[in-house]
C-alpha cells in the first residue's frame, strides 16, 4: 500500500504531489452518510453507493476509498464488504468493456471529439447515407395515396394565331418544309 503524503502548506487543492484519504477535494460530488463504524453500517454505505445515481466510476471510487479508510483503522470486516462490492463492479466494468460503447443497434466507427474530449462515434449498424432518398416512401405508393392532385396548369394569354417565329428561322422552316 501507498504512503500518504500530506498536502504541504500552500500547496493547491488537486495536486498530484499529494495523497489525502480524509480530504474532500471536490465536494460537490461527494456522496454523503458513508461509514465504516461496523459491518452493517458499511453494508448501508454500499447501499447508499449504488443508490447515488454517481456514474460508475465515481461509485467505484466511493467505495475504494471507503475500503482504504477501514483497512487504516484496522477493520478489516468492513474492508472486507466494501472490496466484495468493489469486485462486483470490476466484473461489471470487465462485461461493459467487452460490450463496446455502443448500444446493441449501434457499431463503433472510430472516435469523434465533443467538446474538448475524444468519444466513441457510434453510428447504426444499417447505415443508409444522407444522401440517399431510398428509406423515403413514395406517397403514391403508401395506402394514404398521393397528399396532393397534380393540376394542369393552363397558359390564359390570348395568342394570336401562330407563334412568330424570327425571320431567319422561318425561312429555314420554309426550306426544310417543316411548316
Amino acid at each position: 500500500m501507498n504512503k500518504r503524503i500530506p498536502r504541504k502548506k500552500g500547496q493547491p487543492a488537486n495536486s498530484k504531489k499529494h495523497s489525502d484519504l480524509y480530504t474532500d477535494e471536490n465536494p460537490k460530488g461527494t456522496i454523503h452518510g458513508l461509514g465504516f463504524k461496523d459491518v452493517a453500517t458499511a453494508k448501508a454505505s454500499v447501499a447508499k453507493i449504488k443508490s447515488s445515481g454517481k456514474t460508475h466510476a465515481h461509485k467505484i471510487q466511493a467505495a475504494i476509498a471507503m475500503e482504504q479508510r477501514a483497512r487504516v483503522m484496522g477493520k478489516t470486516a468492513e474492508a472486507a464488504v466494501y472490496r466484495k462490492y468493489i469486485n462486483a463492479m470490476k466484473k461489471r466494468t470487465k462485461k461493459m468493456e467487452e460490450d463496446g460503447p455502443c448500444w446493441d443497434t449501434h457499431k463503433q466507427v472510430g472516435m469523434k471529439k465533443k467538446g474538448n474530449r475524444l468519444v466513441p462515434n457510434c453510428v447504426p449498424k444499417e447505415d443508409v447515407p444522407a444522401n440517399s432518398t431510398a428509406s423515403i416512401p413514395n406517397p403514391a405508393d403508401t395506402a394514404m395515396g398521393p397528399r396532393y392532385k397534380a393540376k394542369t396548369i393552363h397558359d390564359r394569354r390570348k395568342k394570336k394565331g401562330d407563334p412568330l417565329l424570327l425571320k431567319r428561322f422561318r425561312d429555314y422552316y420554309n426550306d426544310k418544309g417543316i411548316m
